[in-house]
């Protein structure tokens, strides 16, 4: 992908997830942080290129605080303005199972089960809300 592609595939999935943020926006280039403004709690890294890079994660992560979740999409090549729904997101394991049990898509772990695993692991999400609630 060229590089001026990829200096406009932060507006494109800003204009995609404006249905769920309303206010989302790219970030000038010329700023540092996310690459999409105003989708609290959810600070966006927009990749693209032919080869993937895992830098890309710890990079989301730097631009995220405490309670927010950091989500790199990422663009591989053939999926532009018009596919953007088809990029990828890119999400640690650990921020991505508590989504899946809140979206009924995976089954609520056992409370003693999930402690044993935080011990062993770390938390799911450091910062944010606990996974295991009462329903």
């Amino acid at each position: 992908m060229s590089r001026g592609k990829g200096l406009r595939a932060a507006g494109w999935v800003a204009e995609y997830i404006r249905p769920w943020w309303p206010d989302a926006a790219k970030t000038p280039n010329s700023l540092p942080g996310a690459d999409i403004e105003n989708t609290p709690p959810v600070r966006f890294e927009i990749k693209t290129g032919a080869q993937w890079s895992h830098k890309a994660i710890a990079q989301a992560a730097g631009y995220a605080g405490p309670g927010e979740l950091p989500l790199v999409v990422y663009l591989p090549p053939g999926c532009g303005e018009r596919s953007v729904g088809d990029a990828l997101v890119v999400v640690p394991l650990r921020v991505i199972m508590p989504v899946l049990v809140d979206g009924e898509w995976a089954p609520e772990p056992d409370r003693v089960e999930l402690a044993r695993h935080a011990i062993r692991y770390g938390p799911l999400i450091p910062g944010g809300p606990h996974v295991v609630q009462d329903r």
